[in-house]
């Protein structure tokens, strides 16, 4: 014999109460027969005969199920009974608002303060059920199921029981939903489809397209919201039941009440973005919608405009006409895909498009090779486009093949603005300020790029562009030392930044020493990074990070990590900051030939555009570092004698000039520790302190005195963190050292993480800012403080203390010191 339900809290007060008063209303599926039939017991269990008719005298209580399935004059002898309060009185319901008999009925309880209501299920209420069933109550499972069901207790138990037998719980609920609408109301199902069509289930709208009278239209829509099988707040089908009703009626059945209900709200012009979806999905054919679509896709965001494009050409539009818009809509959601092949079938059909048609094609085609990290194939487009059929867009032709190396064939586009368009004024001013920037004067280019993000900020954003202001600003500040501007620009932008300004940003916390804040940044965009320019970006800031911290294991798996990027690579003025980084790795790994055709590329490019300081500097820079890190003096004077032409230009250029000199003459075996201090401060001041601590530390391990060593160590721990005293302050340990108390000394720690970490005594030393000889005597007060007979035993004893889980690594700010323009 099956247990009986127990009794909630608020439930068994009613039953108890003398005499016992209770209406339990809820939706079907929700619980309220089982509850019944408890109540049922509990009464007899006290001596009380139970009847089911209200007009009968004999019962000592009367427990009525299903009261709503009740002619009238029986819920009116129920409420009158309860009215009396001659006996126990105990009805459940489902909601019927529509009928005033029930409202009686509810009214009579609700005088007695007789009511409850049973809701759907929630989260914590559907766990508890699971563990019944002898369930796990995972919190991801038990929500899927809330999702699928809504809450409805019958399809809960279903699904809940599906997961316990390992069979498909949406399978299992979309069968109990099935079953119920079986043996029901056989114009339910019809009242469920115009919900999921978009219906807003007004009785006088189901009435029209289902072809009944008012009366019944009202039952209807009660039976509907009664059924469980809508969502609470929104008259939508739960995913349970989404595409039950549809296949209980057939197709048929299903396309003739979307073409009423299309009719009906098309010419009350009533007709909303997801009631059009659906109805076209549904296989309404109609002008009116497909137009209605195209101007809802035409304003809507661009996730949501590319499902209204698609709706729009299964409701009739024309596909061939609507290309354009769809490319647009899918680069702007990110499906690159998508629209590489809407524009290539445009481009296909080149000569049958209008000429604006033909720009804007051409313009989402060069995006998508762009973001594909192939801005040579975006010239490409550009040069075949030519001048005479760029019309607005030619300033961003001009961008484009500038940042590609082709200065001659940008001139041709020019760029003046078709139209006085916040847009057009944008694109103009870009392509002005790039042009600047390559041949003319930097304190212009500055002012004109950062006019063209003024510009840019108060646009019309839906257009797809190659690039954006932002992004070409922020990289020449980083490619001049104005790594405060860079931020302030990557900043300004009100909307959630793209994944290319977040890199952008790390790529500022990296160049300025702030390692830590650029790490955090590559491990969270790294998920998000889906196109080949983000990833190239990606990997050379991982690269660049692996380098700085000295550890050639994750140098080596970072460089690796690259190949496959490396290998698309097409080289442009904007993406050389990531191949300096990978250079230089390359170089220190002993694998530069497999890069070197890029940096010939790289150079070539730099020589087409007759040397620019503000761009070249940088790559000069990373030629010096080359140059050193593969001890080949005569390979750093090419990029010497550069950085010396451009030195007459930009402050920032003459400061990588003197330190580039400075480092010929360490590597000549003549490390001044003047000439050093000032090279490393200089290159501090302009925002490269690691690359400042870098060149004192390198200068300090190839002299031979120790007086001279310690000094040039002190500059460059004084440069690498500018707030440290210059001789007896240490770098602050990060704050995920050990918790524990720990016998070794904040120094003796810093060490001990590098050691267990895997680095040479050099390598530490080069990190600390201290000899090979002092971290050598540091090790080996370490391994006598801590016992360790041999140096296995003390890797083992330091990774037990925790050292070496994660190399710590000071913050440091960076420093825009000296102003990168003339």
């Amino acid at each position: 014999m099956p247990q009986p339900t127990p009794l909630p809290r608020d439930v068994a007060h009613a039953v108890a109460a003398t005499p016992p008063r209770l209406l339990l209303t809820g939706p079907a599926g929700s619980g309220k027969s089982a509850l019944l039939s408890s109540v049922r017991q509990t009464l007899a269990g006290r001596g009380l005969t139970v009847g089911t008719d209200p007009r009968s005298p004999a019962p000592a209580a009367l427990v009525v199920d299903d009261a709503h399935t009740l002619p009238a004059e029986s819920v009116l002898a129920l409420a009158e009974q309860v009215r009396r309060g001659e006996r126990p009185v105990v009805v459940a319901t489902e909601p019927r608002p529509h009928r005033s008999d029930l409202r009686a009925l509810l009214s009579a309880f609700g005088a007695h303060s007789a009511l409850v209501e049973l809701h759907p299920l929630s989260p914590r209420e559907i766990a508890g059920r699971a563990a019944t069933l002898g369930l796990t109550p995972r919190p991801e499972p038990i929500r899927a199921v809330h999702r699928l069901t809504g809450g409805a207790r019958d399809v809960v138990d279903a699904a809940l029981a599906a997961l316990r037998d390992g069979t498909d719980p949406r399978r299992a609920a979309a069968a109990r939903v099935r079953d119920r609408l079986g043996g029901g109301d056989p114009d339910l199902p019809r009242v469920l489809v115009l919900a999921g069509l978009g219906g807003t289930l007004d009785p006088l709208e189901v009435a029209t397209v289902l072809g009944v009278d008012a009366d019944r239209a009202r039952e209807l829509v009660d039976a509907a919201r009664a059924s469980g099988l809508l969502t609470v707040d929104g008259d939508v089908p739960i995913p349970a039941a989404a595409a039950v009703p549809a296949a209980v009626l057939g197709t048929h059945a299903v396309r003739t009440l979307a073409h009423r209900l299309a009719a009906l709200r098309l010419d009350a012009g009533l007709l909303t973005a997801d009631a059009a979806r659906a109805l076209a999905e549904a296989g309404v054919a109609d002008a009116r919608l497909a137009a209605l679509l195209v101007t809802l896709a035409d304003a809507a965001e661009p996730a949501q405009a590319r499902t209204l494009y698609d709706a729009a050409i299964r409701a009739g539009a024309d596909a061939d006409a609507l290309d354009v818009r769809r490319a647009e809509a899918a680069g702007l959601a990110g499906d690159l895909a998508t629209a590489g092949q809407l524009t290539d079938r445009l481009l296909d059909r080149a000569g049958a498009l209008p000429a604006g048609e033909l720009a804007a094609a051409t313009r989402i085609a060069a995006t998508v090779a762009a973001r594909r990290g192939m801005l040579g194939r975006s010239a490409d487009l550009y040069e075949w486009l030519g001048p005479e059929r760029a019309g607005a867009d030619a300033p961003i032709a001009a961008t484009v093949l500038l940042a590609a190396g082709r200065p001659g064939t940008a001139a041709r586009f020019g760029t003046e603005a078709a139209a006085p368009t916040s847009s057009a004024a944008a694109a103009q001013l870009l392509a002005a300020g790039l042009r600047e920037s390559v041949g003319g004067d930097g304190r212009v280019a500055m002012n004109t790029l950062t006019r063209a993000l003024s510009v840019h900020g108060a646009a019309d954003r839906t257009r797809l562009l190659p690039d954006t202001p932002e992004a070409i600003t922020a990289l020449l500040c980083l490619h001049s030392g104005e790594l405060a501007h860079a931020g302030a620009v990557l900043g300004r932008a009100t909307a959630a930044p793209s994944v290319r300004h977040r890199l952008l940003a790390a790529w500022t916390a990296l160049i300025g020493g702030d390692l830590p804040a650029a790490t955090a940044a590559a491990d969270e965009l790294a998920p998000h990074a889906a196109e080949q320019r983000d990833l190239l970006f990606l990997h050379g800031l991982r690269v660049g990070l692996a380098r700085r911290g000295g550890d050639v294991g994750a140098l080596t798996a970072a460089w690796t990590a690259a190949q496959g990027v490396v290998a698309e690579y097409s080289v442009d003025l904007l993406s050389l900051l990531p191949l300096g980084e990978l250079w230089l790795a390359a170089v220190r790994l002993g694998e530069a030939d497999r890069i070197a055709h890029l940096v010939g590329q790289a150079q070539d490019l730099l020589t087409t555009l007759d040397e620019p300081p503000l761009w070249g500097a940088t790559l000069h820079w990373y030629g010096v570092q080359a140059a050193i890190a593969a001890d080949r003096p005569a390979e750093l004077l090419p990029h010497a004698r550069a950085l010396g032409a451009a030195a007459e230009t930009t402050a920032y250029a003459a400061a990588l000039a003197r330190a580039g000199q400075a480092w010929l003459r360490v590597l000549q075996g003549d490390a001044d520790p003047a000439r050093v201090q000032a090279a490393a401060e200089s290159l501090a001041a302009i925002g490269l302190p690691w690359d400042g601590a870098r060149l004192a530390g390198e200068a300090a391990l190839r002299v031979d005195d120790t007086a001279t060593a310690t000094a040039l160590l002190q500059v460059a721990r004084a440069v690498r963190h500018p707030s440290a005293a210059p001789r007896t302050a240490a770098p602050t340990p990060a704050a995920d050292a050990p918790a524990a108390p720990s016998p070794l000394s904040d120094r003796e720690a810093e060490v001990a993480d590098l050691v267990v970490a895997g680095l040479t005594y050099r390598e530490v030393g080069s990190r600390l800012y201290i000899s090979a000889k002092t971290v050598e005597h540091h090790v080996a007060r370490i391994r006598r403080r801590l016992g360790a007979g041999s140096r296995s035993e003390l890797i083992s004893m330091l990774r037990a203390l925790g050292h070496g889980a994660e190399v710590r690594q000071p913050a440091t700010s960076g420093n825009g010191g000296i102003s990168a323009c003339p």
